[in-house]
């Protein structure tokens, strides 16, 4: 089982308890550059907090999120690509080569493993508590499911119980895709039971889904379970995603501790723990998670 260390992976800009340390010092890797095309309706409120965007400004950060969700996490390939500075001898494409100089090899094509986006899964909360920011969040979900080619996403939210909106959010209008998630939603604003819906992402025929994937949790840690159930379904969750990202906008204000009974019992199993409640902490999201 893997357990929070004292000390941030994520540098000085993350919380103190936002990521579990690895076994192993890792340098850190290059630096991801973000789109910066906001409009500058949205770039001045880079800072505010997602509850106080007007529904102008939420249609205007969704437009943006769908180009910033190019930056996710990547996984090696068995399939190998060209490269100049890769470690293996490509023979194939050396004696390809080799024609034009009469098949003397002068120089030795090399290749590299393939990188390819990692799946996600992205979970948002919205029950009563996480009305302020279900909308932004949703948006995000939207987002990561038009990109069905690329990182192969599988999107929920949950209240009491856990919904599946991966279909109804990669619709092109967002107006539309955001109307269907809510009626489909038919829990949204109650209760919140944590612990049973990550319960319920495990079970067939969703599990499978997490193996090797970057899974988001978007939720403020309120919960109506026992923590010992959604201690349970993360450690399972643990086992099989490769990354494990907790979002808490409640994470931001000065005062707050992760000492709610499943909010401390999930740090443990984060590798990321952070607020992503506002658009620098969105962005703060997209650097973290994609130099992993």
């Amino acid at each position: 089982m893997h357990r929070a260390g004292s000390r941030s992976a994520g540098g000085a800009d993350t919380l103190p308890w936002a990521s579990r340390t690895s076994p192993e010092e890792t340098a850190p890797g290059p630096s991801v550059h973000l789109p910066e095309y906001l409009p500058s309706r949205i770039a001045a409120l880079a800072d505010e907090p997602f509850d106080r965007f007007d529904p102008d400004d939420l249609r205007l950060l969704g437009d943006w999120l769908e180009t910033a969700v190019q930056r996710w996490p990547r996984r090696r390939s068995l399939r190998l690509e060209s490269s100049r500075h890769g470690k293996h001898i490509d023979l194939r494409a050396t004696i390809n080569a080799s024609r034009s100089t009469g098949w003397e090899a002068m120089l030795l094509a090399r290749s590299r493993p393939r990188r390819r986006p990692r799946r996600i899964v992205l979970v948002c909360d919205v029950s009563r508590s996480m009305q302020p920011y279900a909308a932004i969040y949703l948006h995000l979900m939207r987002a990561a499911a038009l990109r069905q080619a690329g990182i192969r996403p599988e999107v929920f939210a949950f209240s009491t119980s856990l919904t599946r909106l991966t279909a109804v959010l990669s619709h092109r209008s967002a107006e539309v895709a955001l109307q269907r998630a809510n009626a489909k939603v038919t829990d949204r604003y109650g209760g919140t039971f944590i612990g049973r819906s990550v319960g319920a992402l495990l079970a067939p025929p969703y599990g499978n889904a997490l193996r090797g994937a970057v899974v988001i949790i978007a939720s403020d840690g309120w919960d109506s379970d026992p923590p010992y159930v959604l201690d349970h379904a993360l450690a399972r969750v643990r086992r099989r995603a490769e990354l494990l990202i907790w979002l808490n906008p409640r994470a931001a204000q000065a005062e707050f501790r992760p000492l709610t009974g499943s909010m401390a019992v999930a740090l443990p199993y984060c590798d990321l723990f952070l607020s992503a409640h506002s658009l620098a902490g969105l962005r703060q999201l997209f650097a973290l998670a994609g130099a992993r």
